[in-house]
């Protein structure tokens, strides 16, 4: 009696080997029988995560403060420009007229707007340079302005 337990189990786990096996080399055996799983809701798979965003390194920006016609203070700052992927070469083959606008852009704004004892408003400084951006580039190439580590000497 204990021998036929022992050969049940053996074919059982034989039976299950060889179903694992099949399943494992994409081969359904239970689906060849006529057998299918009962149908499990399945939600909507999630969107795909964006792609990560495309950076050009603008450099370091480096902006005298003309203050009653004299240098009172200097500005900088690096800046990195957010864009797609496929506008990453367009805006670096342009990077030199983007330095030109974003200098003569920082100069007017700054001489203007710095007062002694306050940092720089950088929400407004990234908003003056993606606008400046886009009337220099006829276009929305530049999607965002990365601002690190500005300093008001």
């Amino acid at each position: 009696m204990v021998r036929l337990i022992f050969m049940v189990v053996a074919l059982l786990m034989l039976i299950g080997a060889v179903i694992g096996g099949l399943y494992f080399w994409g081969i359904d055996p239970l689906a060849k029988l006529g057998i299918t799983a009962p149908m499990v809701s399945k939600e909507p798979a999630a969107p795909p995560p964006p792609p990560p965003p495309s950076y050009v390194d603008f450099g370091l920006l480096i902006v005298p403060v003309i203050q009653d016609r004299e240098v009172k203070k200097q500005a900088e700052m690096i800046v990195r420009l957010e864009v797609d992927p496929k506008n990453k070469e367009i805006v670096a083959k342009n990077l030199p007229r983007l330095q030109n606008a974003y200098l003569a852009e920082m100069i007017t704004y700054l001489g203007n707007t710095v007062k002694e004892g306050q940092p720089l408003d950088i929400p407004a400084i990234r908003r003056r340079l993606t606008i400046s951006a886009e009337k220099t580039l006829g276009g929305v190439y530049v999607k965002d302005v990365a601002i690190e580590n500005p300093n008001l000497k």
